[in-house]
């Protein structure tokens, strides 16, 4: 399955989540992690609705609500295919 680059990153975040989930956040939606900083800025990468969208109709995520989901899910399509991905990009830097 061929995806864009900015689905492949969507997919891949979501992935390296404990829950597998991207949630709604400023700028988008955005892979939180599950570790808590006291102190300093915190930047994440915020995917926007569009490649949500791209996401479902290519059947790799369930979204909480269909017409303005808060939360993104990888269904078992969306893990197999982020696992896809993270095995290539360590063949690839094995490679290197």
């Amino acid at each position: 399955m061929h995806l864009q680059p900015m689905m492949r990153a969507a997919v891949v975040a979501a992935y390296n989540t404990p829950s597998r989930t991207l949630k709604r956040g400023p700028g988008g939606y955005i892979a939180y992690d599950s570790t808590i900083r006291k102190s300093g800025p915190v930047q994440y990468q915020a995917f926007t609705r569009r490649t949500i969208n791209r996401l479902d109709e290519a059947g790799l995520v369930t979204l909480d609500e269909p017409e303005f989901p808060t939360t993104i899910t990888l269904n078992a399509r969306g893990i197999a295919a982020a696992e896809q991905l993270v095995a290539a990009e360590k063949a690839k830097a094995g490679a290197a």
